[in-house]
């Protein structure tokens, strides 16, 4: 995985997660998802961009892309909002469709979560504060399916961070994916859709790689 060589370092996971997700793979050894938990050996990475209300039961819009090293692939996307329409409030989700631009809504249940991570795969996991991200899915996932997402993870808003502070000591750190846009000269999102800031996240993260060379 050479896009990831140089970033290891950046792997998100405290000593508590390392060991959750090693009992998860144990847990889901004789499972159909026992698969998720093996190492990748190829060179494709998969971003992810994730909102979550604050609602008692959330509403969740996602955006997955997949990406190689040197191409993001827009055609290659999951893009939903996963919510229980039923007891989800109702602004809540015409807010996350018209805001994230989702246009599907689909139930939290195992078999539409199976879905999305048999579409992540085993492959790593990229994303703009991608910790931040993934708490609320996480959640949705250890409910639905058992165990929470194992992939290995680079959050890009870090490389950034540190790319930046490589080249430019002095200069203040950006906290928005939006200025960090602009300060690599890629170009800027357009709204505030899951899909666009996951296609930015492996845009900047390509840029990066290409500047650590």
């Amino acid at each position: 995985m050479r896009l990831l060589d140089r970033h290891v370092a950046l792997f998100s996971g405290s000593l508590r997660t390392l060991l959750q997700r090693e009992s998860d793979r144990r847990r889901c050894a004789g499972s159909p998802y026992a698969w998720l938990f093996q190492p990748y050996m190829g060179e494709e990475l998969v971003a992810l961009a994730c909102h979550a209300s604050d609602d008692a039961q959330p509403v969740i819009s996602v955006a997955a892309v997949v990406l190689d090293q040197h191409h993001v692939q827009t055609s290659r996307a999951w893009v939903a909002t996963i919510a229980n329409t039923q007891s989800a409030n109702a602004t809540t989700l015409r807010r996350h469709h018209c805001l994230y631009g989702t246009s599907v809504a689909l139930a939290p249940s195992a078999e539409n979560l199976g879905t999305l991570a048999e579409f992540i795969g085993n492959r790593p996991l990229i994303g703009w504060q991608l910790d931040r991200s993934l708490d609320r899915l996480n959640a949705l996932f250890k409910k639905g399916l058992g165990f929470g997402l194992p992939n290995a993870q680079v959050d890009v808003a870090k490389l950034h961070q540190r790319q930046l502070r490589r080249l430019h000591p002095q200069v203040d750190i950006d906290s928005r994916i939006g200025d960090a846009l602009d300060r690599w000269q890629l170009p800027t999102l357009s709204g505030h859709s899951v899909l666009g800031e996951s296609t930015a996240s492996a845009l900047l993260y390509l840029r990066l790689q290409r500047e650590a060379e």
